[in-house]
């Protein structure tokens, strides 16, 4: 089966407030997308899975913000309100792709947070293939009861929803997600935990880090491994 045709959206542009160091190493913010574990930025992992799948890959982050170097061809858009959350993130990700991305074939559009570190290019694959098929506006996989919006599918057509979500003063991605399934169900496309886990046993790929604890942890799992039962002891 051929892969969609589908761009890449990685969005590197949160403050990663929860993860920031105290004392005197605080006089540097830390970003989640510099972060590096087992020899790669989180950036450079998120956007290497995205770009096995995708055409062409777009970041998303503040303007001023130097980003760390990834192994394939980027293009970057800057913020048009930073601090505005990853709604308003895709948002300026899909007016910068604008009208190429909809004429004259449709792509999909592969969002993806930069705190995915162990984001699997096969999870990728899977929720392209399932937008596809739908033909659903927003096609997210639900994890643990979790809709996983910021490892999901959108079409362009979703901007102008996008636009005004904004407007109203909502930020909640998750809500307009619900919003669009109230209005009609064929504008969503929802893939089960069950479904991810044929590609990933794992779930892996949703797993963001948030807090030291979960770098610590990954920076484990990607370094040495973690046990089948996904027992976890931090090391001495």
């Amino acid at each position: 089966m051929s892969r969609p045709a589908a761009i890449g959206l990685v969005l590197a542009g949160g403050a990663a407030r929860r993860m920031q160091p105290t004392g005197a190493a605080a006089r540097e913010p830390l970003r989640k997308e510099a972060i590096e574990v087992a020899g790669a930025t989180f950036l450079e992992r998120v956007v290497s899975a995205v770009a096995r799948e995708t055409d062409r890959v777009v970041i998303v982050t503040v303007p001023g913000r130097d980003l760390p170097a990834v192994s394939c061809p980027v293009e970057v858009v800057h913020d048009s309100a930073a601090g505005s959350g990853p709604l308003a993130a895709i948002g300026d990700g899909l007016a910068y792709l604008g009208p190429a991305a909809s004429t004259p074939d449709p792509r999909l559009v592969f969002v993806a947070s930069c705190d995915l570190p162990l984001l699997d290019a096969r999870v990728v694959r899977l929720l392209l293939d399932r937008a596809a098929a739908s033909g659903a506006d927003w096609t997210v996989a639900e994890i643990d009861g979790h809709m996983q919006v910021l490892a999901s599918v959108v079409r362009p057509a979703l901007a102008p929803r996008v636009a005004r979500w904004l407007a109203a003063g909502r930020r909640d991605p998750r809500g307009l997600f619900a919003a669009l399934a109230g209005e009609s169900p064929a504008l969503t496309c929802v893939v089960t935990a069950a479904e991810c886990a044929t590609v990933e046993p794992g779930l892996e790929s949703f797993r963001d880090v948030d807090t030291p604890l979960d770098r610590e942890r990954v920076a484990w799992q990607l370094t040495y491994g973690e046990r089948a039962d996904g027992a976890y002891t931090p090391p001495p």
